[in-house]
């Protein structure tokens, strides 16, 4: 239905335009949409903005639904802003793509919001190129469905709306069964095609309504509003699917297995989204643990229950101290075996809990990865490292980068963005990536590693011996450093196995044109035993403890040369 509108002609004057013309002209189509009634009535050349792709205007949201790309929908339905300025995506029947952008308001009654009204008009290639990779912040940039941030804000409406649909709503996470190897075995162009269209077949099986976002590296979420009933249904179909079809896509058609994890909104009466998301991928990790293709619902428990509040703490310390820019940085030496000479500082991430006490590493970064603090976390620590760099021009430091980080395509763009005005600095910078972290994503750390020797800076393989890395990864990828995993020197000098493992490690890394670290050295005999088999650099309290004062700032010590 559209709105009519005639142009006047004053007796004597010009021709008056109507509201229809001026929309009209303006290449914009309006609507008035009764949130109480659900109806839709258009105002303007409704044809110019949906094409062929519809014989008539839609009239209610369902059917407008079933023109918006699924992933978009949340953009619509989602938002009862008093006012609001949005970007989605329209789908022909031949999936054509058209971007259109929306301005409008919402009109409210005793708090409840019953119109939305608004101007829509197509955009041109000019502003958005089809197929181009959307980057709203609220965007995953491989899919350009909503991202983990973006899932959380919606579970959090949901938890904050309406009883009724809260108790009916449900949320399942799909994880993709390795993942890594098959990155390895067809390559990463390959592997996001393939998760791209896992994004797709999602869509395809879930009902009207329900939301597909990309939860981390190999996970996607599903919230299903107002829609727990069908949750059975739903994981049968998915693993059904995805057993008796391959995923297919323009280069290669491969089978993928998947495991589930759900979580009813109900019975609980409150909750944070973060917690929600935690609790799910608790159930899909344990669903995980039984092998490829099962499923799990998440079932609260006293432990679990104080397991998660832990978690979801600790993230909220993090998220404060990176607000405050109160995260404090430990520096631990890293020594030359030959002339106990300092090489470089290793910048360790330190977290003040409500204590006041100092929390070690391990004890909050598998949370920040969790929660997928990690990119905003890993920033900080490279700013700050920076800051320490330009301070001290005789000054190297080492910084870590979660594989979360190193693999998100704008980080290189980033870090080049911090270095490229900086080259003296970017010289004395180490960026560590562990091992299992370059195995997951081969071709985006490749990008990172040659972007980071392009500016002079060097890449540092951490924890090797914990992953699965082969020799042409090492080779391919450039890396300049190469840091023993410290499991590989537990009890190396009772070992005889042992000590051929890094014998070995020690032989490869210097035939590939690396330099070596063992890490974890705590006693003098096995320093003494490293120094002898040719390892380049040592790292343990025995050398010195992390410290977070700036230790080259100190008077020079021969503690660590009398070590050796």
């Amino acid at each position: 239905m559209n709105f009519v509108f005639r142009s006047q002609r004053m007796s004597s004057g010009p021709l008056l335009l109507s509201p229809l013309d001026l929309i009209t002209a303006s290449g914009h189509v309006g609507y008035r949409w009764d949130l109480r009634s659900d109806s839709l009535l258009w105002c303007g050349d409704w044809q110019a903005l949906f094409g062929s792709m519809i014989p008539s205007p839609p009239v209610t949201a369902k059917e407008l639904a079933a023109i918006v790309l699924p992933n978009d929908l949340h953009l619509l339905f989602d938002d009862t802003a008093p006012s609001f300025d949005r970007e989605y995506r329209l789908r022909g029947p031949d999936g054509t793509l058209i971007w259109v952008h929306e301005h409008g308001t919402t009109d409210y009654e005793n708090g409840h919001a019953l119109f939305q009204q608004g101007l829509l008009r197509p955009i041109s290639s000019s502003d958005q190129q089809e197929g181009s990779t959307y980057t709203s912040p609220d965007r995953d940039p491989l899919t350009g469905r909503p991202n983990r941030s973006c899932l959380i804000d919606l579970i959090d409406k949901v938890l904050k709306g309406p009883r009724e649909i809260r108790n009916a709503s449900a949320y399942i996470v799909v994880g993709i069964d390795k993942l890594a190897f098959v990155n390895e075995a067809m390559g990463t162009k390959a592997g996001d095609m393939l998760l791209c269209a896992v994004a797709d077949r999602l869509n395809e099986l879930c009902p009207t309504r329900a939301l597909v976002g990309r939860a981390a590296g190999d996970m996607f979420g599903i919230l299903l509003p107002s829609q727990a009933s069908e949750l059975p249904a739903l994981v049968k179909r998915i693993l059904t699917s995805f057993h008796d079809h391959a995923i297919r896509t323009t280069e290669t058609s491969l089978h993928l297995s998947v495991c589930i994890g759900s979580l009813l909104f109900a019975p609980k009466e409150d909750g944070d989204a973060a917690e929600f998301l935690i609790n799910a991928e608790q159930a899909l990790f344990e669903a995980r643990e039984k092998g490829r293709g099962h499923y799990m619902n998440y079932v609260e428990s006293e432990e679990r229950g104080e397991q998660n509040r832990a978690v979801l703490e600790i993230g909220e310390y993090v998220k404060q101290a990176l607000k405050d820019q109160t995260l404090r940085l430990a520096f631990q030496p890293v020594v030359n075996t030959q002339t106990g000479a300092i090489e470089f500082y290793e910048v360790l991430a330190r977290l003040i809990d409500k204590n006041g006490a100092l929390m070690p590493a391990c004890d909050f970064i598998p949370v920040v990865e969790q929660l997928g603090l990690a990119p905003d976390f890993d920033r900080y620590v490279l700013n700050h490292s920076i800051q320490e760099l330009a301070a001290c021009d005789t000054l190297r430091l080492a910084v870590n980068v979660s594989g979360l980080t190193a693999a998100l395509p704008d980080w290189p763009s980033y870090v080049q963005s911090q270095l490229a005005s900086r080259p003296a600095i970017a010289r004395r910078l180490i960026i560590e990536i562990t091992e299992n972290a370059a195995v997951l994503d081969i071709a985006k750390i490749r990008c990172l590693v040659d972007s980071l020797r392009q500016m002079g800076s060097q890449v540092a393989l951490d924890d090797f011996g914990a992953g699965s890395t082969s020799i042409r990864h090492l080779r391919d990828l450039s890396l300049a450093i190469m840091k023993i995993d410290k499991d590989l020197l537990t009890n190396i000098l009772e070992s005889p196995e042992q000590q051929h493992l890094v014998r070995m490690i020690t032989s490869m890394a210097h035939g590939l044109g690396l330099r070596i670290v063992a890490e974890g050295i705590e006693t003098e005999d096995v320093a003494l035993w490293l120094r002898r088999e040719n390892v380049d650099m040592l790292q343990g309290y025995l050398l010195g403890r992390p410290s977070l004062d700036r230790p080259w700032l100190e008077a020079p010590s021969d503690e660590a040369e009398s070590s050796l």
